[in-house]
């Protein structure tokens, strides 16, 4: 496969990767919502969003160290190989 059909199915699994990321940082800040006092929930908030941000920038740089190629049979499904 040509570099360019790796370079967008690494695009492809970061996206996932992200959107996965940042659903789960909704639902854990619409639980908190509700089971967090409103006066901690501003500071609790940004401390859940920062980490999920720094999750999502550790798991992209991790993804640089792999040769990802997308494959869809008959379900999607996203195969990697570390290059080391």
């Amino acid at each position: 496969m040509g570099e360019r059909f790796k370079d967008n199915s690494r695009k492809k699994l970061v996206l996932a990767v992200r959107k996965e990321v940042t659903k789960m940082m909704e639902k854990t800040l619409d639980f908190a919502d509700v089971a967090c006092p409103k006066d901690n929930f501003k500071q609790l908030r940004s401390k859940i969003l920062r980490v999920g941000n720094d999750c999502m920038r550790n798991l992209t740089k991790e993804l640089d160290g792999y040769v990802v190629e997308y494959d869809k049979l008959i379900e999607e499904f996203i195969e990697f190989r570390n290059k080391g």
